[in-house]
């Protein structure tokens, strides 16, 4: 049980949030609908998916529909949480402790839990293969195959994001033309070994979150291939409760849940971060797997 010397939550909580959407940004390769209004786990969430927009010559009326529309249907079935507990005795006997340390910790472990589940859906049954290498052998050929697969399926260039684990990635700061070309245009490159764009993707570096048993090692992606949704758990009472309250990213909309309340029967206060969310598979031709042989 995670303990504290001092529950503020509002420290615990903007700290938590900082964690939770800058460990979350690969969401931003998906198509989402999140905000801070309540919505009751199972409810739906309808979020669009917009494909086939073409251009043509006017042919004398603006009364014309065009492109296909399609949506969505995500049941928030999802619910993640993370528990801190701090009895009356390590309240009396602790010295200060660094909340934000803390607060940013617990927002981790909880978007890392949450990306993981969602990812679980990129797999070879969900979306077809693009090509296949050791995963210290990932080179400029295999990021090649997948944007050409995109391409010959249509999907719009932009934006389209590369979801990659840790091997792959190290494996391409490996290649030294790769890295050259990128380092004229980014010194992130060196100072953190970080690719940020290439081949018209932008890059997500993760650390072992696709299904184990999958054999990923890298997605391709535009935002249609996966949809999720997210919305703040209400409690039934919140007066039953010290702090029941969202806190929420204005720019995303990315929003977790926070509970406060003393127990007096066990001499403990807890302080409980949750999310409340669900996701599905969008298009299957927006997106393509680049599995590992090794």
């Amino acid at each position: 049980m995670a303990t504290y010397t001092n529950l503020d939550d509002e420290i615990i909580s903007q700290s938590a949030l900082e964690s939770f959407v800058k460990i979350l940004a690969p969401f931003r390769a998906f198509s989402t609908n999140f905000s801070a209004a309540p919505g009751t786990r199972g409810a739906n969430v309808l979020v669009p998916l917009v494909s086939g927009l073409t251009a043509t010559t006017f042919g004398g009326s603006y009364a014309v529909s065009g492109g296909t529309k399609s949506v969505v249907t995500i049941s928030l079935s999802q619910h993640k949480i993370v528990h801190i507990g701090q009895d009356d005795i390590t309240a009396a006997n602790s010295s200060a402790s660094s909340l934000e340390s803390f607060g940013r910790q617990q927002g981790a472990a909880l978007a890392l839990l949450v990306l993981q589940d969602v990812l679980s859906l990129v797999t070879t049954a969900n979306f077809s293969l693009a090509t296949a290498v050791a995963s210290t052998a990932m080179d400029v050929p295999q990021l090649r195959k997948a944007r050409l697969d995109l391409n010959q399926n249509d999907v719009p260039a932009e934006p389209r994001s590369m979801l990659i684990d840790c091997t792959p990635y190290d494996a391409l700061l490996g290649v030294t033309n790769f890295v050259q070309a990128h380092m004229f245009r980014d010194n992130n490159v060196l100072a953190d070994g970080k690719v940020m764009r290439a081949a018209g993707f932008d890059f997500h570096e993760l650390n072992n979150l696709f299904a184990s048993g999958a054999s990923v090692m890298a997605f391709a992606a535009h935002p249609n291939a996966i949809a999720v949704a997210m919305r703040y758990l209400q409690p039934q009472d919140p007066s039953a409760y010290e702090s029941a309250y969202a806190v929420t990213d204005p720019e995303t909309g990315i929003t977790l849940g926070l509970r406060k309340h003393y127990d007096a029967n066990t001499g403990t206060r807890y302080l409980n971060m949750e999310c409340n969310y669900g996701y599905s598979k969008g298009l299957t031709t927006a997106g393509r797997v680049i599995k590992r042989t090794d």
